[in-house]
């Protein structure tokens, strides 16, 4: 006997899980790019475009605290605020006192490594988001989901459809 009650023994998803709308930890990506709220905006920017990102999560002790937007980056550039040198943290100094903490926007969208992936995307375009932080149950951050997992996995669907009807 187990521990397991029987409603979720014969959870439908659990018994047959659909290929085409897989759990949103079988796409995500695991490596998870962020910046703490003290990291200088020049930097976050560099990190940005280093990944193709147009959001960053910002952790604070490994966990969420907020996102920064790269819209948030360029309103301060274009005011003149800021201004983007090419900063790393192991090369050049920052050129700007404006960190992720002036730029930060609450809320950053989580979601559950169990959630499906059409949940997921749902909430990323109802929320305007292009950045779904992935957290296992206790609360720890596992992964990301951006366009581009998105894309691949829209692909990898069109591919499969492809050869299934061809």
């Amino acid at each position: 006997m187990t521990s397991t009650p029987v409603a979720a023994s014969v959870d439908p998803d659990r018994l047959a899980a659909d290929a085409s709308d897989p759990e949103v930890a079988g796409v995500m990506r695991d490596e998870v790019v962020f910046c703490l709220p003290s990291t200088p905006v020049d930097a976050v920017a560099k990190l940005l475009a280093d990944n193709e990102l147009a959001e960053i999560v910002v952790l604070l002790d490994r966990r969420p605290v907020g996102f920064v937007r790269q819209e948030e980056i360029l309103d301060r550039f274009v005011a003149g605020d800021v201004m983007i040198a090419g900063s790393d943290f192991a090369v050049r100094p920052p050129v700007t006192d404006i960190l992720a903490r002036d730029v930060l926007l609450p809320s950053p969208l989580l979601v559950d490594e169990h959630q499906r992936v059409s949940e997921v995307v749902a909430l990323m375009a109802g929320q305007r988001r292009r950045l779904a932080v992935v957290m296992h149950e206790d609360e720890t951050v596992v992964g990301m989901v951006t366009e581009r997992e998105v894309a691949a996995h829209a692909a990898a669907l069109a591919v499969t459809a492809g050869t299934a009807h061809g």
